[in-house]
């Protein structure tokens, strides 16, 4: 009988850490983006590695993040300024 009320009280809290994780992610989207330390904070944490590059697009109001992920991966990848968004590059 214990058992089964100690896994119950484990999934609850792991499902609330959970929660908590997806709106600080949450509240790192849709904000306007001012810098391009922001821009390249955006894509570090969703993608890790290294920020090798940051180039603020004059045309379209976005930045450009190059990176270096954990496994070697260089990859560039475009942030909306006005949402903070991650878009396809």
């Amino acid at each position: 009988m214990k058992l089964p009320v100690f896994l119950l009280v484990l999934l609850m809290s792991v499902l609330t850490l959970s929660a908590g994780d997806a709106w600080s992610v949450e509240k790192t989207v849709n904000k306007k983006v001012t810098s391009s330390k922001q821009a390249a904070k955006i894509v570090q944490n969703k993608y890790g590695g290294k920020v090798l590059k940051v180039n603020k697009q004059k045309n379209n109001g976005s930045y450009k993040v190059k990176i270096v992920k954990p496994n070697g991966q260089v990859v560039s990848k475009k942030v909306n300024a006005k949402t903070g968004k991650i878009e396809q590059h």
